[in-house]
Protein backbone atom coordinates (compact mmCIF):
# COMPACT_ATOMS: atom_id res chain seq x y z
CA UNK A 1 0.00 0.00 0.00
CA UNK A 2 1.26 3.28 -0.82
CA UNK A 3 1.99 6.30 1.74
CA UNK A 4 -0.94 8.14 0.11
CA UNK A 5 -3.96 4.83 0.04
CA UNK A 6 -4.94 5.51 3.43
CA UNK A 7 -5.55 9.26 3.02
CA UNK A 8 -6.88 8.70 0.19
CA UNK A 9 -9.38 6.34 1.48
CA UNK A 10 -10.10 8.28 4.35
CA UNK A 11 -10.82 11.05 2.19
CA UNK A 12 -13.23 9.00 0.04
CA UNK A 13 -14.81 7.97 3.00
CA UNK A 14 -15.13 11.70 4.40
CA UNK A 15 -17.05 12.40 0.96
CA UNK A 16 -19.37 10.10 0.83
CA UNK A 17 -20.31 10.47 4.44
CA UNK A 18 -20.88 14.93 3.54
CA UNK A 19 -23.39 13.69 0.69
CA UNK A 20 -25.09 12.05 2.87
CA UNK A 21 -25.20 14.97 5.02
CA UNK A 22 -26.25 17.02 2.14
CA UNK A 23 -23.35 19.20 2.11
CA UNK A 24 -20.83 20.36 -0.52
CA UNK A 25 -18.21 20.24 1.81
CA UNK A 26 -16.55 20.54 5.13
CA UNK A 27 -14.70 23.17 6.89
CA UNK A 28 -12.41 21.62 9.57
CA UNK A 29 -9.74 23.62 12.07
CA UNK A 30 -7.05 21.06 13.75
CA UNK A 31 -8.84 22.26 17.46
CA UNK A 32 -10.90 20.37 19.68
CA UNK A 33 -13.74 21.60 21.91
CA UNK A 34 -11.71 23.58 24.50
CA UNK A 35 -9.64 25.14 21.65
CA UNK A 36 -6.49 23.58 22.96
CA UNK A 37 -3.27 23.22 20.75
CA UNK A 38 -2.11 20.18 21.82
CA UNK A 39 -4.86 17.25 20.99
CA UNK A 40 -5.46 14.25 22.46
CA UNK A 41 -5.39 11.41 20.09
CA UNK A 42 -9.04 11.16 19.59
CA UNK A 43 -8.85 14.60 18.47
CA UNK A 44 -6.71 14.55 15.82
CA UNK A 45 -8.93 14.36 12.90
CA UNK A 46 -6.83 16.92 10.67
CA UNK A 47 -3.41 14.53 10.99
CA UNK A 48 -6.42 11.31 10.46
CA UNK A 49 -7.28 12.66 6.95
CA UNK A 50 -3.56 14.29 5.63
CA UNK A 51 -1.25 12.95 8.10
CA UNK A 52 0.27 16.08 8.58
CA UNK A 53 0.84 16.60 12.52
CA UNK A 54 1.79 20.57 12.90
CA UNK A 55 -0.21 22.35 15.84
CA UNK A 56 -1.59 24.93 13.27
CA UNK A 57 -4.33 23.72 10.25
CA UNK A 58 -7.21 24.14 8.45
CA UNK A 59 -8.51 21.57 6.04
CA UNK A 60 -11.34 22.30 3.65
CA UNK A 61 -12.64 19.68 1.86
CA UNK A 62 -15.15 19.48 -1.32
CA UNK A 63 -16.21 16.72 -3.39
CA UNK A 64 -13.40 17.41 -6.26
CA UNK A 65 -10.26 18.87 -4.54
CA UNK A 66 -9.29 19.22 -0.98
CA UNK A 67 -6.83 21.79 0.62
CA UNK A 68 -4.81 22.23 3.78
CA UNK A 69 -3.74 25.50 4.99
CA UNK A 70 -1.02 26.24 8.01
CA UNK A 71 1.49 29.16 8.46
CA UNK A 72 5.18 29.68 7.72
CA UNK A 73 6.32 27.88 10.75
CA UNK A 74 5.01 24.37 8.80
CA UNK A 75 5.88 25.05 5.60
CA UNK A 76 8.52 22.51 4.76
CA UNK A 77 6.67 19.52 7.68
CA UNK A 78 3.50 20.32 5.33
CA UNK A 79 5.42 19.41 2.19
CA UNK A 80 6.90 16.07 3.97
CA UNK A 81 3.82 15.02 5.68
CA UNK A 82 0.95 16.03 3.24
CA UNK A 83 0.30 13.89 -0.20
CA UNK A 84 0.38 16.76 -2.74
CA UNK A 85 -1.75 14.90 -4.60
CA UNK A 86 -4.50 14.71 -2.77
CA UNK A 87 -3.73 18.03 -0.86
CA UNK A 88 -3.07 21.50 -2.02
CA UNK A 89 -0.87 22.85 0.37
CA UNK A 90 -1.25 26.78 1.09
CA UNK A 91 0.37 29.42 3.45
CA UNK A 92 -1.71 31.57 5.45
CA UNK A 93 -2.10 34.87 5.65
CA UNK A 94 -1.16 34.83 2.23
CA UNK A 95 -4.17 32.34 1.24
CA UNK A 96 -6.89 31.80 3.12
CA UNK A 97 -9.56 28.52 3.27
CA UNK A 98 -12.62 30.51 3.66
CA UNK A 99 -11.44 31.86 0.07
CA UNK A 100 -10.42 28.69 -1.28
CA UNK A 101 -13.82 27.23 -0.45
CA UNK A 102 -15.80 30.47 -1.84
CA UNK A 103 -13.87 30.20 -4.99
CA UNK A 104 -14.56 26.44 -5.77
CA UNK A 105 -18.41 25.57 -3.92
CA UNK A 106 -21.27 25.72 -6.66
CA UNK A 107 -23.57 28.60 -6.63
CA UNK A 108 -26.12 28.24 -3.96
CA UNK A 109 -23.66 25.53 -1.92
CA UNK A 110 -23.67 24.24 1.68
CA UNK A 111 -20.37 23.98 3.65
CA UNK A 112 -20.84 22.28 6.46
CA UNK A 113 -18.91 22.49 9.82
CA UNK A 114 -18.72 21.49 13.34
CA UNK A 115 -19.70 24.26 15.81
CA UNK A 116 -18.15 22.84 18.69
CA UNK A 117 -14.79 23.24 16.86
CA UNK A 118 -15.47 27.36 15.58
CA UNK A 119 -15.65 30.26 16.78
CA UNK A 120 -18.57 32.67 15.78
CA UNK A 121 -15.86 34.60 13.97
CA UNK A 122 -14.86 32.21 12.11
CA UNK A 123 -18.42 30.88 11.38
CA UNK A 124 -19.29 34.65 10.02
CA UNK A 125 -15.56 35.11 8.24
CA UNK A 126 -17.05 31.78 6.34
CA UNK A 127 -20.27 33.07 5.92
CA UNK A 128 -18.75 36.42 4.61
CA UNK A 129 -16.62 34.67 1.84
CA UNK A 130 -19.46 32.27 1.09
CA UNK A 131 -21.83 34.81 0.13
CA UNK A 132 -20.20 35.47 -3.24
CA UNK A 133 -21.82 32.24 -4.57
CA UNK A 134 -24.75 32.78 -2.56
CA UNK A 135 -23.82 29.69 -0.67
CA UNK A 136 -23.53 29.27 2.98
CA UNK A 137 -22.14 27.80 6.09
CA UNK A 138 -23.82 25.14 7.51
CA UNK A 139 -23.84 23.67 11.10
CA UNK A 140 -23.90 19.46 11.15
CA UNK A 141 -25.29 18.43 14.24
CA UNK A 142 -22.16 15.49 13.91
CA UNK A 143 -18.62 15.62 12.85
CA UNK A 144 -18.68 13.73 9.91
CA UNK A 145 -15.01 12.48 10.32
CA UNK A 146 -15.86 11.27 13.53
CA UNK A 147 -18.22 8.66 11.63
CA UNK A 148 -15.92 7.77 9.34
CA UNK A 149 -13.04 7.09 12.12
CA UNK A 150 -13.15 3.58 12.87
CA UNK A 151 -10.10 3.24 14.53
CA UNK A 152 -10.48 6.34 16.63
CA UNK A 153 -8.79 5.87 19.88
CA UNK A 154 -10.54 6.44 22.69
CA UNK A 155 -10.88 9.93 24.84
CA UNK A 156 -8.32 10.17 27.47
CA UNK A 157 -8.96 9.06 31.03
CA UNK A 158 -5.93 10.09 33.22
CA UNK A 159 -6.10 10.84 37.16
CA UNK A 160 -5.82 14.45 38.18
CA UNK A 161 -4.18 15.64 41.15
CA UNK A 162 -4.52 18.84 43.01
CA UNK A 163 -1.10 20.77 42.84
CA UNK A 164 -0.25 21.86 46.14
CA UNK A 165 -0.45 25.61 47.44
CA UNK A 166 3.75 25.75 47.98
CA UNK A 167 3.70 25.30 44.62
CA UNK A 168 0.69 27.33 43.23
CA UNK A 169 0.91 29.84 45.55
CA UNK A 170 -2.98 30.82 46.36
CA UNK A 171 -5.87 28.71 46.98
CA UNK A 172 -8.63 28.00 44.80
CA UNK A 173 -11.39 29.69 46.92
CA UNK A 174 -9.30 32.51 46.71
CA UNK A 175 -9.31 32.41 42.52
CA UNK A 176 -12.96 31.92 42.45
CA UNK A 177 -13.46 34.79 44.83
CA UNK A 178 -11.02 37.00 42.78
CA UNK A 179 -12.65 35.92 39.31
CA UNK A 180 -15.98 36.46 40.69
CA UNK A 181 -15.66 39.81 41.75
CA UNK A 182 -14.81 40.26 38.54
CA UNK A 183 -17.90 38.85 36.81
CA UNK A 184 -19.66 40.77 38.73
CA UNK A 185 -18.04 43.83 37.59
CA UNK A 186 -18.85 42.89 34.09
CA UNK A 187 -22.76 42.62 35.00
CA UNK A 188 -22.72 38.83 34.65
CA UNK A 189 -24.16 36.07 36.92
CA UNK A 190 -21.90 33.43 35.15
CA UNK A 191 -18.35 33.04 33.39
CA UNK A 192 -18.56 30.36 30.97
CA UNK A 193 -14.87 28.65 30.65
CA UNK A 194 -13.95 25.49 28.30
CA UNK A 195 -10.52 26.38 28.26
CA UNK A 196 -8.74 23.27 30.27
CA UNK A 197 -5.69 25.37 31.13
CA UNK A 198 -7.86 28.22 33.26
CA UNK A 199 -9.76 25.35 34.35
CA UNK A 200 -6.86 24.02 36.35
CA UNK A 201 -5.11 27.17 37.15
CA UNK A 202 -8.35 28.11 38.71
CA UNK A 203 -8.73 24.56 40.43
CA UNK A 204 -4.76 24.57 41.50
CA UNK A 205 -5.21 20.90 39.26
CA UNK A 206 -3.04 19.20 37.30
CA UNK A 207 -3.61 16.38 34.90
CA UNK A 208 -2.31 13.93 32.01
CA UNK A 209 -5.14 14.39 29.24
CA UNK A 210 -3.14 16.29 26.55
CA UNK A 211 0.18 15.52 25.72
CA UNK A 212 2.60 17.84 26.38
CA UNK A 213 0.62 19.78 28.83
CA UNK A 214 -0.57 18.50 32.38
CA UNK A 215 -4.07 19.41 32.30
CA UNK A 216 -7.62 17.58 32.75
CA UNK A 217 -10.51 18.36 30.07
CA UNK A 218 -13.52 19.63 31.75
CA UNK A 219 -15.51 22.67 31.51
CA UNK A 220 -16.22 25.25 34.60
CA UNK A 221 -19.12 27.35 35.25
CA UNK A 222 -18.25 29.62 37.67
CA UNK A 223 -20.56 31.74 39.61
CA UNK A 224 -20.08 35.64 40.52
CA UNK A 225 -19.93 34.57 44.38
CA UNK A 226 -17.14 32.16 43.24
CA UNK A 227 -19.00 28.74 43.56
CA UNK A 228 -17.98 26.57 40.57
CA UNK A 229 -19.58 24.03 38.96
CA UNK A 230 -16.87 21.93 37.50
CA UNK A 231 -17.77 19.45 34.70
CA UNK A 232 -15.91 16.04 34.42
CA UNK A 233 -15.28 12.64 33.74
CA UNK A 234 -15.93 11.59 37.49
CA UNK A 235 -12.77 8.75 36.52
CA UNK A 236 -10.14 11.31 36.53
CA UNK A 237 -11.20 12.66 39.70
CA UNK A 238 -8.36 13.12 42.25
CA UNK A 239 -9.06 10.57 45.16
CA UNK A 240 -9.07 13.95 47.83
CA UNK A 241 -12.02 15.57 47.57
CA UNK A 242 -12.70 18.94 45.58
CA UNK A 243 -11.92 22.29 47.00
CA UNK A 244 -14.98 23.84 49.15
CA UNK A 245 -17.45 25.70 47.01
CA UNK A 246 -16.61 23.64 43.73
CA UNK A 247 -19.75 21.40 42.57
CA UNK A 248 -18.57 18.45 40.45
CA UNK A 249 -20.63 17.56 37.34
CA UNK A 250 -20.61 15.00 34.68
CA UNK A 251 -18.67 16.38 31.73
CA UNK A 252 -21.42 15.64 29.13
CA UNK A 253 -24.06 17.98 31.24
CA UNK A 254 -22.78 20.74 30.23
CA UNK A 255 -25.18 21.67 27.01
CA UNK A 256 -28.19 20.70 29.40
CA UNK A 257 -26.85 23.05 32.65
CA UNK A 258 -26.47 25.54 30.04
CA UNK A 259 -29.85 25.51 28.66
CA UNK A 260 -31.42 25.63 32.51
CA UNK A 261 -29.21 28.81 33.44
CA UNK A 262 -32.59 30.57 32.40
CA UNK A 263 -32.44 34.34 32.15
CA UNK A 264 -29.63 34.83 33.62
CA UNK A 265 -26.92 36.60 32.07
CA UNK A 266 -23.44 34.57 30.95
CA UNK A 267 -20.27 35.91 30.24
CA UNK A 268 -18.31 34.14 27.59
CA UNK A 269 -15.24 35.16 25.56
CA UNK A 270 -16.87 34.58 21.99
CA UNK A 271 -12.84 34.08 20.56
CA UNK A 272 -12.32 31.32 23.13
CA UNK A 273 -15.90 29.77 23.67
CA UNK A 274 -16.96 27.86 20.40
CA UNK A 275 -19.79 28.84 18.86
CA UNK A 276 -21.95 26.00 19.88
CA UNK A 277 -21.74 26.62 23.36
CA UNK A 278 -22.14 30.23 22.21
CA UNK A 279 -25.73 29.01 20.89
CA UNK A 280 -26.40 26.72 23.86
CA UNK A 281 -26.76 29.82 26.22
CA UNK A 282 -29.17 31.70 24.07
CA UNK A 283 -31.24 28.08 23.87
CA UNK A 284 -32.03 28.80 27.21
CA UNK A 285 -32.86 31.75 26.87
CA UNK A 286 -30.08 33.28 29.20
CA UNK A 287 -28.26 36.68 27.80
CA UNK A 288 -25.04 36.61 26.37
CA UNK A 289 -22.20 39.27 27.95
CA UNK A 290 -19.09 38.98 25.20
CA UNK A 291 -15.77 39.39 27.33
CA UNK A 292 -12.52 38.99 27.29
CA UNK A 293 -11.76 35.86 29.55
CA UNK A 294 -10.97 37.78 33.04
CA UNK A 295 -8.92 34.23 33.51
CA UNK A 296 -6.40 34.46 31.26
CA UNK A 297 -4.54 38.05 32.34
CA UNK A 298 -4.67 36.57 35.52
CA UNK A 299 -3.21 33.31 35.52
CA UNK A 300 -0.75 34.74 33.02
CA UNK A 301 0.53 37.45 36.07
CA UNK A 302 2.85 34.53 38.17
CA UNK A 303 2.00 35.51 41.64
CA UNK A 304 5.73 35.59 44.06
CA UNK A 305 5.82 31.62 44.78
CA UNK A 306 4.77 30.63 41.06
CA UNK A 307 7.42 33.36 40.03
CA UNK A 308 10.27 31.70 41.89
CA UNK A 309 9.09 28.60 41.31
CA UNK A 310 9.48 29.65 37.64
CA UNK A 311 13.71 30.58 38.69
CA UNK A 312 13.99 27.67 40.19
CA UNK A 313 12.94 25.17 37.93
CA UNK A 314 14.95 27.12 34.76
CA UNK A 315 18.09 26.71 36.85
CA UNK A 316 17.83 22.97 37.34
CA UNK A 317 16.01 22.53 34.01
CA UNK A 318 19.75 24.75 32.87
CA UNK A 319 22.21 22.10 34.36
CA UNK A 320 20.24 19.41 32.67
CA UNK A 321 20.75 21.05 29.73
CA UNK A 322 24.25 22.04 30.35
CA UNK A 323 25.16 18.59 31.24
CA UNK A 324 23.58 17.33 27.87
CA UNK A 325 25.82 20.17 26.13
CA UNK A 326 29.01 19.04 27.85
CA UNK A 327 28.22 15.17 26.91
CA UNK A 328 27.30 16.30 23.36
CA UNK A 329 30.89 17.88 23.12
CA UNK A 330 32.29 14.73 23.51
CA UNK A 331 30.94 12.84 20.86
CA UNK A 332 32.45 11.97 17.87
CA UNK A 333 30.53 13.30 14.61
CA UNK A 334 31.10 10.24 12.59
CA UNK A 335 27.24 9.50 12.15
CA UNK A 336 27.36 7.22 14.96
CA UNK A 337 24.86 8.96 16.96
CA UNK A 338 21.36 10.09 15.54
CA UNK A 339 18.89 12.81 16.55
CA UNK A 340 16.66 10.73 18.05
CA UNK A 341 19.35 9.28 20.45
CA UNK A 342 20.39 13.21 21.36
CA UNK A 343 16.52 13.76 22.30
CA UNK A 344 16.67 10.37 24.30
CA UNK A 345 19.71 11.39 26.53
CA UNK A 346 18.13 15.27 26.97
CA UNK A 347 15.12 13.42 28.41
CA UNK A 348 17.11 11.34 30.40
CA UNK A 349 19.22 13.98 32.21
CA UNK A 350 15.73 16.21 33.13
CA UNK A 351 14.37 13.44 34.16
CA UNK A 352 16.34 12.84 37.51
CA UNK A 353 14.94 16.04 38.84
CA UNK A 354 12.49 14.60 41.27
CA UNK A 355 10.03 17.65 40.30
CA UNK A 356 10.37 16.14 36.91
CA UNK A 357 6.64 16.16 35.36
CA UNK A 358 7.35 15.30 31.66
CA UNK A 359 8.27 17.44 28.44
CA UNK A 360 6.96 20.51 28.15
CA UNK A 361 6.42 19.53 23.94
CA UNK A 362 8.55 17.33 21.52
CA UNK A 363 12.02 18.05 21.52
CA UNK A 364 13.47 19.49 18.44
CA UNK A 365 16.78 17.81 17.98
CA UNK A 366 17.90 19.14 14.32
CA UNK A 367 20.88 18.16 12.45
CA UNK A 368 21.29 20.79 9.16
CA UNK A 369 18.74 20.73 6.87
CA UNK A 370 16.19 19.64 9.90
CA UNK A 371 17.11 22.85 11.30
CA UNK A 372 15.38 24.66 8.42
CA UNK A 373 12.23 23.03 9.68
CA UNK A 374 10.76 25.76 12.38
CA UNK A 375 9.06 23.00 14.19
CA UNK A 376 10.59 19.39 12.91
CA UNK A 377 9.57 16.69 14.74
CA UNK A 378 12.55 14.40 15.79
CA UNK A 379 11.42 10.58 15.39
CA UNK A 380 13.26 7.83 15.36
CA UNK A 381 12.50 6.60 11.83
CA UNK A 382 13.87 9.55 9.96
CA UNK A 383 16.64 10.78 12.61
CA UNK A 384 19.34 12.33 10.79
CA UNK A 385 22.74 10.99 11.54
CA UNK A 386 24.85 13.71 13.67
CA UNK A 387 28.14 14.71 11.55
CA UNK A 388 30.20 17.77 10.76
CA UNK A 389 30.02 20.98 9.22
CA UNK A 390 26.69 22.22 10.01
CA UNK A 391 24.49 23.36 13.30
CA UNK A 392 22.35 21.47 15.29
CA UNK A 393 19.43 22.94 17.04
CA UNK A 394 17.72 21.85 19.80
CA UNK A 395 14.23 23.68 21.18
CA UNK A 396 13.53 21.63 24.38
CA UNK A 397 11.77 22.51 27.87
CA UNK A 398 10.51 20.31 30.56
CA UNK A 399 7.15 20.71 33.20
CA UNK A 400 8.28 20.64 36.80
CA UNK A 401 5.98 20.44 39.93
CA UNK A 402 7.27 24.48 40.50
CA UNK A 403 7.29 25.57 36.95
CA UNK A 404 7.49 24.77 33.06
CA UNK A 405 10.82 25.35 30.85
CA UNK A 406 11.55 25.85 27.21
CA UNK A 407 15.05 26.70 25.77
CA UNK A 408 16.77 26.74 22.66
CA UNK A 409 20.53 26.43 21.73
CA UNK A 410 22.19 26.50 18.50
CA UNK A 411 25.47 24.55 18.29
CA UNK A 412 28.24 24.51 15.92
CA UNK A 413 29.33 20.89 15.51
CA UNK A 414 32.62 21.18 13.97
CA UNK A 415 34.08 24.33 12.51
CA UNK A 416 31.34 26.44 11.30
CA UNK A 417 31.38 28.72 8.03
CA UNK A 418 31.43 32.44 8.14
CA UNK A 419 28.28 32.47 6.91
CA UNK A 420 26.75 30.68 9.72
CA UNK A 421 28.54 32.56 12.23
CA UNK A 422 27.21 36.10 10.85
CA UNK A 423 23.74 34.84 10.96
CA UNK A 424 23.78 33.37 14.53
CA UNK A 425 25.74 37.15 15.55
CA UNK A 426 22.94 38.36 14.18
CA UNK A 427 20.24 36.67 16.02
CA UNK A 428 22.61 36.94 19.20
CA UNK A 429 22.21 40.63 18.45
CA UNK A 430 18.47 40.86 18.22
CA UNK A 431 18.46 38.48 21.09
CA UNK A 432 20.31 41.08 23.26
CA UNK A 433 18.74 43.99 22.35
CA UNK A 434 14.70 42.65 23.81
CA UNK A 435 16.36 41.15 26.88
CA UNK A 436 18.23 44.67 27.74
CA UNK A 437 14.92 46.20 27.12
CA UNK A 438 13.33 48.93 29.21
CA UNK A 439 9.88 49.92 28.49
CA UNK A 440 6.95 52.05 29.71
CA UNK A 441 4.31 50.50 31.27
CA UNK A 442 1.64 49.67 28.92
CA UNK A 443 3.80 47.96 26.47
CA UNK A 444 2.42 45.72 24.18
CA UNK A 445 4.11 42.43 22.80
CA UNK A 446 4.07 44.50 18.93
CA UNK A 447 5.54 47.03 19.86
CA UNK A 448 9.23 45.39 20.69
CA UNK A 449 9.32 42.78 18.07
CA UNK A 450 11.23 44.56 15.87
CA UNK A 451 14.30 44.89 18.38
CA UNK A 452 15.09 41.21 18.07
CA UNK A 453 14.73 41.47 14.04
CA UNK A 454 16.76 44.57 13.36
CA UNK A 455 20.34 43.23 13.18
CA UNK A 456 18.53 40.07 10.78
CA UNK A 457 17.19 43.16 8.75
CA UNK A 458 20.08 44.99 8.40
CA UNK A 459 21.32 41.95 6.46
CA UNK A 460 18.02 41.51 4.10
CA UNK A 461 17.05 38.72 6.62
CA UNK A 462 14.01 37.68 8.93
CA UNK A 463 12.09 34.60 10.34
CA UNK A 464 8.26 33.41 9.58
CA UNK A 465 7.61 32.83 13.13
CA UNK A 466 6.85 35.50 16.21
CA UNK A 467 9.67 36.10 18.62
CA UNK A 468 8.17 35.76 22.13
CA UNK A 469 5.32 33.28 23.63
CA UNK A 470 4.20 33.14 27.13
CA UNK A 471 5.10 30.22 29.10
CA UNK A 472 2.52 28.96 31.99
CA UNK A 473 3.20 27.97 35.33
CA UNK A 474 3.14 23.93 35.09
CA UNK A 475 -0.03 24.52 32.71
CA UNK A 476 0.95 25.05 28.69
CA UNK A 477 3.99 26.20 27.22
CA UNK A 478 2.53 28.26 24.76
CA UNK A 479 0.41 30.60 26.72
CA UNK A 480 -1.78 33.36 25.45
CA UNK A 481 -2.11 36.45 25.70
CA UNK A 482 1.43 37.49 26.02
CA UNK A 483 3.00 37.44 22.90
CA UNK A 484 6.12 38.65 20.50
CA UNK A 485 4.96 38.87 17.22
CA UNK A 486 4.82 41.99 14.26
CA UNK A 487 0.98 41.77 14.19
CA UNK A 488 -1.55 40.30 16.59
CA UNK A 489 0.78 40.74 19.85
CA UNK A 490 -1.87 43.27 21.15
CA UNK A 491 -1.77 42.59 24.81
CA UNK A 492 -0.07 44.78 27.16
CA UNK A 493 2.74 43.57 28.84
CA UNK A 494 2.30 42.82 32.58
CA UNK A 495 5.09 42.70 35.40
CA UNK A 496 4.76 38.82 36.67
CA UNK A 497 4.73 37.11 33.21
CA UNK A 498 6.98 34.69 32.04
CA UNK A 499 7.75 34.94 27.76
CA UNK A 500 10.18 33.55 25.26
CA UNK A 501 12.63 35.72 23.48
CA UNK A 502 13.74 33.71 20.51
CA UNK A 503 14.66 35.18 17.41
CA UNK A 504 15.99 32.84 14.66
CA UNK A 505 17.26 31.82 11.08
CA UNK A 506 16.84 29.45 8.92
CA UNK A 507 18.59 28.91 5.29
CA UNK A 508 16.39 26.53 3.53
CA UNK A 509 18.04 22.85 2.74
CA UNK A 510 21.26 23.93 5.01
CA UNK A 511 20.96 25.03 8.47
CA UNK A 512 18.57 26.44 11.46
CA UNK A 513 19.72 29.16 13.83
CA UNK A 514 17.45 30.06 17.35
CA UNK A 515 18.35 31.24 20.58
CA UNK A 516 15.53 30.84 23.06
CA UNK A 517 15.62 32.20 26.77
CA UNK A 518 12.92 32.43 29.19
CA UNK A 519 12.20 36.27 30.62
CA UNK A 520 10.28 37.78 33.73
CA UNK A 521 8.34 40.98 33.28
CA UNK A 522 8.93 42.96 36.73
CA UNK A 523 8.50 46.79 37.26
CA UNK A 524 11.88 48.61 37.19
CA UNK A 525 12.35 52.02 38.83
CA UNK A 526 14.16 54.54 36.33
CA UNK A 527 16.65 57.09 38.34
CA UNK A 528 15.13 60.55 37.43
CA UNK A 529 12.86 59.26 35.09
CA UNK A 530 8.57 59.97 35.01
CA UNK A 531 7.05 56.86 33.82
CA UNK A 532 6.26 53.67 35.71
CA UNK A 533 8.66 50.94 33.70
CA UNK A 534 8.88 47.96 32.97
CA UNK A 535 12.36 45.30 32.33
CA UNK A 536 12.94 41.71 31.59
CA UNK A 537 14.59 39.37 33.85
CA UNK A 538 16.50 36.34 31.83
CA UNK A 539 15.48 33.03 33.75
CA UNK A 540 17.12 30.21 31.24
CA UNK A 541 20.80 30.02 32.80
CA UNK A 542 22.97 28.06 29.76
CA UNK A 543 26.08 29.52 28.11
CA UNK A 544 25.55 30.53 24.47
CA UNK A 545 27.95 28.42 21.92
CA UNK A 546 30.25 31.11 21.89
CA UNK A 547 32.28 29.27 18.48
CA UNK A 548 29.11 30.61 16.10
CA UNK A 549 30.00 34.46 17.41
CA UNK A 550 32.11 37.02 15.15
CA UNK A 551 32.80 39.28 18.36
CA UNK A 552 33.24 41.91 16.12
CA UNK A 553 29.91 42.33 14.73
CA UNK A 554 28.15 42.28 18.24
CA UNK A 555 27.64 45.86 19.85
CA UNK A 556 29.58 47.02 22.68
CA UNK A 557 26.51 46.76 24.82
CA UNK A 558 25.66 43.29 23.33
CA UNK A 559 29.36 41.90 24.33
CA UNK A 560 29.18 43.57 27.45
CA UNK A 561 25.22 41.49 28.29
CA UNK A 562 26.47 38.64 27.15
CA UNK A 563 29.66 38.27 29.65
CA UNK A 564 27.91 39.33 32.58
CA UNK A 565 25.39 36.60 31.09
CA UNK A 566 27.53 33.93 30.87
CA UNK A 567 29.19 35.06 34.18
CA UNK A 568 26.05 34.92 36.10
CA UNK A 569 25.69 31.49 34.76
CA UNK A 570 29.04 29.87 35.45
CA UNK A 571 28.07 31.95 39.12
CA UNK A 572 25.10 29.60 39.56
CA UNK A 573 25.47 26.77 37.56
CA UNK A 574 28.95 25.77 38.25
CA UNK A 575 28.92 24.73 42.28
CA UNK A 576 26.07 22.27 41.40
CA UNK A 577 27.97 20.70 38.74
CA UNK A 578 30.74 17.72 38.92
CA UNK A 579 33.58 17.75 36.94
CA UNK A 580 34.45 17.01 34.66
CA UNK A 581 31.06 19.47 33.75
CA UNK A 582 32.31 22.43 35.89
CA UNK A 583 35.74 22.56 33.83
CA UNK A 584 33.66 22.42 30.96
CA UNK A 585 30.84 25.12 31.68
CA UNK A 586 34.02 27.56 33.14
CA UNK A 587 35.71 27.23 29.55
CA UNK A 588 32.02 27.86 27.57
CA UNK A 589 30.89 31.09 29.60
CA UNK A 590 34.87 32.80 29.61
CA UNK A 591 34.37 36.34 28.19
CA UNK A 592 34.57 37.03 24.66
CA UNK A 593 38.04 38.85 25.22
Amino acid sequence: MSRSAPHRERLDRLRARLRQAGVDGFYLPRTDRHGNEFLPPSEERVAYLTGFTGSFAVLAVLQDGAALFTDGRYRLQAREEVDGSLFEIHEVPAHEPERWLAERTPSGGRIGFDPYLVSRRTRDRLARALAAKDAVPVALADNPVDAVWHERPAPPRERAFWLPISYAGEPCAAKCRRVGERIAELGAEWLLITRPDALCWLLNLRGGDIPFNPLVLGFGLLHRSGRLRWFVDAAKLPAEPPPEGVEVAPYEELAAALEAIGEAAVAADPGLVHLGFLEHIKAGGARLVEVDDPILALKAVKNPIEAEGMRRSQIRDGRAVIRFLHWLDGLPLDGSVSEWDLAERLAQERSQDPLFLGPSFPSIVAHGPNGAVVHYRTEPARARPITAGTLLLVDSGAHYLDGTTDITRTVALGEPSREMRERFTAVLEGHISLARLRVPKGTRGVQIDAFARKALWDLGLDYDHGTGHGVGHVLCVHETPPRLAKRGAEAELLAGMVFSNEPGYYREGAYGIRIENLMLVHAEEAAGGERPMLGFETLTLVPIDRRLILPERLSPEARAWLDSYHARVLEVQGPELEEPVRTWLEQACAPLG
